[in-house]
């Protein structure tokens, strides 16, 4: 997993995600919106999306739905400053790896990085 894709409408967070990744060896690439984001899914090789829900030209709702379509084994992390269990109830069955209430706090973004460099692992030993 080597690039993660950063989906967010707000620079901070883009930065902070990207500072964070980076510091733990990633390389990052960032998305303002999930148009921009399923240009990048669509041409290039991702480890993992962490995918904000509130954003302007597409949402990440169906930003979600259409990364599965063009590639189901993608780890996407739904990211929300509005959670509440109805909302991550509804991203995790449309096929999100995790859910992420914001403000985040970067050891949980750890703990999910691992988890998913684990499930990883597990996909490259079954074949």
């Amino acid at each position: 997993m080597s690039t993660i894709l950063v989906v967010d409408d707000e620079e901070s967070v883009l930065r902070l995600f990207g500072t964070f990744f980076e510091s733990r060896g990633y390389q990052t690439r960032v998305a303002h919106n999930g148009l921009e984001a399923l240009t990048i899914v669509k041409s290039e090789p991702l480890g993992a999306v962490f995918l904000d829900l509130k954003m302007p030209e597409m949402d990440g709702v169906e930003a979600l739905r259409l990364i599965r379509e063009i590639d189901p084994d993608l780890p996407v992390v739904v990211v929300s400053g509005f959670a509440t269990e109805d909302l991550a109830r509804k991203v995790l069955k449309a096929g999100a790896f995790d859910f992420v209430a914001k403000p985040v706090v970067l050891s949980h973004l750890g703990k999910i990085v691992e988890q998913l460099e684990e499930v990883r692992a597990a996909r490259s030993d079954e074949s």
